[in-house]
């Protein structure tokens, strides 16, 4: 049984395919998209719903098989055999450029700036290599009910800059809501759901295979993935709000240029989500001279989509100062690893655009117990300081490396701790061979968070049924060719048949008077010898037209008539 993975990730922004899409696809997959957005669906909108798009059931139903055919459609199989259909992420940055002006603009860019009513917070990724780092030194225990021990929950709280107002208003459901902040609740959960963590014999510990991986990756890596799994928990789920995230990711201009949110009636939902990609440092949150909502990203917004819009800077190598007080001032351009050593053998004193470490000897101590070398924290310290190491500095270290009162009593607490907190040797076997494997991945859908978060399309078994294009109508064969092949005179009861007949399978009924051609989308017949048909008439005359007005007819106001059948049924 193959699990379902809901976050793929295409290569580029596909707009050669949608363009090669026939106009009736389009627009079936225009109307999906603009009802569902990325969420799952288990059936197509009634027929009324596509006579107002100008199409029949029968087009709508065409379409949509062939849209499954081209992989513009997914679907999985739900336990009890129902199958749900969705439209794949890969599939979702194209149809918000497409269609934009069918679902409607949520954001436009501002020509002035805004004034700013929240500042973005220092950077997500670099708090979680924090927690991780914290972890790893103090342990992370948990009491016979799972739960984190209360004095533990607010140490968290307490070496994080994240904050619980940041947060309360997203409505985010998880257990033991008494006990955890929501920030602490988002920290733990995202460790958790990006694999980095695990809960295993009565403690969170360290995923170390995973973790390793983790600190390969660049910060705008770090950062997508961290926004996607926020966007996946903790977004909420409703279509017109998914639009407006994909909306303010792909039409946003650029970073730092600020943008006006111009969908009011979605404002409450909007702002309280604009909040948190602040308190994830993601943005800031601004208003108009008038008092209208705004949002700046502080990070490219492409650079979050997805790998294929990856861009890569070419910078030099950035370090940070250290002063002769063993402080080091850290600009936020340092790279992961940088900090990751920092936080090894230096306590962080202040985070902010500019953060503070301070060297001591305790963690010193630490890191070289853990299996970092003095030469190697040495070499670390003359490669990334900007303008050297003081003397004091360098003396300061090679002392306290050469102590020799390291008892092994504290080189075994350390290593106690680690082994506490980092996985076991079985699992990083594991995850190593899912590596070599390919199959790698930080958000899987077994990976089990904090936060409740709805199943929809989680676990599922991925539907591989091999669709086929054409749709088919039932009985096609046992009618006369001529009534959809050719335009014909017909008795008043035949034509009666052929009406009915296209409203049992929701086909166009094409009638021509004077020469003059009109497609309809019948609904119902009624009455006998005499008898009329309603239903939507296109008002163009054009079979691509999406213009409809509701008729009724009777047969003296037509000459000829014909089914309009999909071509994919009679050819």
């Amino acid at each position: 049984m193959s699990s379902f993975e809901p976050l793929d990730e295409p290569e580029v922004v596909d707009f050669d395919s949608w363009s090669k899409l026939t106009s009736m696809e389009q627009k079936v997959l225009g109307a999906i998209f603009h009802k569902h957005a990325g969420q799952p669906f288990t059936s197509l909108p009634p027929r009324e719903q596509w006579a107002i798009e100008g199409l029949s059931g029968a087009e709508a139903k065409t379409s949509f098989a062939s849209l499954r055919q081209q992989g513009w459609i997914e679907s999985v199989h739900k336990s009890w055999g129902e199958r749900l259909f969705y439209i794949p992420a890969s599939r979702m940055e194209t149809l918000t450029i497409a269609c934009v002006q069918r679902v409607g603009l949520a954001v436009e860019k501002m020509t002035m700036r805004a004034h700013v009513v929240q500042e973005g917070k220092p950077d997500i990724a670099a708090e979680l290599i924090h927690l991780i780092t914290w972890i790893g030194r103090e342990g992370l225990p948990l009491t016979g009910k799972g739960t984190i021990h209360r004095k533990t929950v607010q140490k968290l709280s307490a070496i994080t800059v994240l904050s619980a107002a940041d947060f309360e208003s997203l409505g985010i459901r998880y257990e033991h809501s008494d006990l955890y902040p929501v920030h602490v609740a988002i920290l733990l959960d995202l460790l958790l759901s990006l694999n980095l963590v695990q809960k295993a014999e009565g403690r969170i510990r360290i995923i170390d295979r995973q973790l390793q991986e983790w600190l390969k990756l660049s910060w705008q890596q770090m950062y997508r993935e961290i926004y996607q799994a926020c966007v996946e928990r903790y977004g909420a789920a409703e279509p017109t709000l998914q639009h407006f995230r994909y909306q303010l990711a792909v039409l946003a201009p650029e970073k730092n240029v600020w943008c006006r949110i111009v969908n009011s009636k979605l404002e409450p939902k909007i702002r309280d989500w604009l909040y948190a990609l602040a308190g994830w440092g993601y943005g800031e949150v601004g208003e108009d001279p008038s008092g209208e909502l705004a949002f700046r990203w502080l990070i490219d917004p492409q650079s979050l989509l997805y790998r294929g819009h990856e861009t890569v800077y070419e910078m030099e190598p950035c370090g940070f100062y250290v002063q002769p007080d063993f402080e080091m001032l850290v600009p936020p351009e340092a790279g992961p690893g940088v900090i990751w050593l920092l936080e090894q053998c230096a306590e962080r004193v202040t985070r902010d655009r500019m953060t503070i470490y301070r060297m001591t000897k305790e963690r010193v101590i630490s890191a070289i117990a853990k299996g970092h070398a003095l030469h190697e924290l040495m070499g670390f310290l003359n490669q990334y300081a900007l303008t050297g190491v003081p003397e004091n500095v360098s003396s300061a270290l090679a002392d306290w490396g050469k102590e020799t009162d390291i008892t092994p009593l504290t080189v075994d607490h350390y290593m106690e701790v680690r082994e506490a907190s980092i996985g076991s040797t079985e699992d990083q076997e594991t995850l190593e061979k899912d590596v070599l494997t390919g199959v790698f991945s930080f958000r899987t859908p077994d990976n089990q968070g904090m936060v409740i978060v709805p199943a929809f399309l989680h676990g599922m078994e991925r539907d591989h049924t091999v669709v086929e294009k054409a749709f088919s109508l039932l009985g096609v064969e046992e009618i006369p060719e001529t009534w959809y092949r050719e335009w014909r005179r017909y008795h008043s009861s035949t034509a009666r048949q052929i009406a009915a007949k296209a409203i049992e399978w929701q086909t166009k009924l094409g009638i021509q008077q004077n020469h003059c051609t009109q497609y309809l989308i019948p609904h119902q017949v009624e009455g006998h010898e005499k008898w009329t048909l309603s239903g939507w008439c296109i008002l163009d005359s054009s079979e691509c037209s999406s213009e409809t007005e509701w008729r009724t007819f009777s047969p003296s106001d037509w000459d000829t008539m014909r089914l309009i059948l999909p071509d994919d049924v009679i050819t």
